[in-house]
């Protein structure tokens, strides 16, 4: 067993900023990296963490050897996920990286952006669908975090930009904000009395995912690659009109407006 079998088991005990270390080497590099803490995007590693991992397999290699003693033939395969990382599974992460990490620290050198993004690409446009049925509890707090991170991926790679427009992931945010325009119509026109006065409804974690693809498509603007995408026609009909319908939305009127201009500048 080598190469990426090697890695893909590796992965199994061990996070992927350390496989990544010991892919690259040097040796002396990976014995630093597992004796030290580190809390990077890319990795996180603490002595709990290793202290965890180590008493995991001590005690599967005492297993082993007890039913080997025995004589017994052990069809044995490594687990799912090691103890060692189990202090992480709730936190978010795509391709590798900590997204609350990456937040804290958007300059961070990543080895590979371009894994990053489609990562946060699939798994934004999959957290927003979930969360466009009113009738259902949404947790927001996944396509909010994904769409700040784009943002902040695309601030400090601009050049990605173009990568999102080649891979035709723009018309599918256009989707999203053009669903989110016509529910916006619709929910315009209802309205609460309060005190004897009319107001609009407060934002629904609906409207704040949707105001989230607004911010995504704000940053996608800069590129031309993606303002030609958005400029293009779909099923006839051309894919500024959602952002036209954006401007009268709550909250989304000034970032419509903007990521138009972005699309019409002479640079586009």
């Amino acid at each position: 067993m080598h190469g990426p079998r090697v890695a893909i088991t590796l992965a199994r005990f061990l996070p992927d900023g350390l496989v990544s270390v010991i892919r690259d080497g040097p040796g002396e590099a990976v014995v630093t990296a597992l004796e030290q803490t580190t809390e990077t995007p890319e990795l996180v590693w603490t002595p709990a963490m290793a202290a965890s991992l180590s008493a995991q397999i001590a005690t599967m290699a005492s297993d082993l050897y007890r039913e080997q003693v025995k004589g017994r033939v052990v069809d044995w395969d490594v687990p799912e996920q090691a103890s060692g990382q189990q202090e992480m599974r709730n936190e978010p992460q795509v391709g590798g990286i900590c997204v609350r990490l990456f937040l804290k620290d958007s300059k961070f050198p990543l080895r590979n952006p371009n894994r990053f993004l489609e990562g946060l690409l699939d798994q934004y446009l999959t957290s927003i669908a979930a969360s466009q049925y009113d009738g259902q509890a949404v947790d927001t707090e996944l396509p909010l975090l994904l769409s700040a991170a784009l943002v902040s991926l695309l601030r400090v790679y601009p050049a990605l930009a173009d990568h999102v427009g080649y891979l035709g992931y723009v018309p599918k945010v256009v989707s999203a904000v053009a669903y989110g325009a016509s529910r916006e119509t619709m929910a315009s026109e209802t309205y609460v009395s309060v005190d004897g006065s009319s107001q609009q409804i407060s934002q629904t974690p609906q409207k704040r995912v949707r105001l989230s693809c607004l911010r995504v498509l704000h940053q996608f603007a800069g590129s031309t690659t993606c303002a030609e995408a958005m400029a293009a026609t779909s099923v006839g009909t051309p894919q500024v009109v959602p952002l036209m319908k954006a401007i009268g939305w709550q909250g989304g009127s000034i970032l419509a407006l903007e990521t138009l201009k972005r699309v019409v500048v002479a640079g586009n």
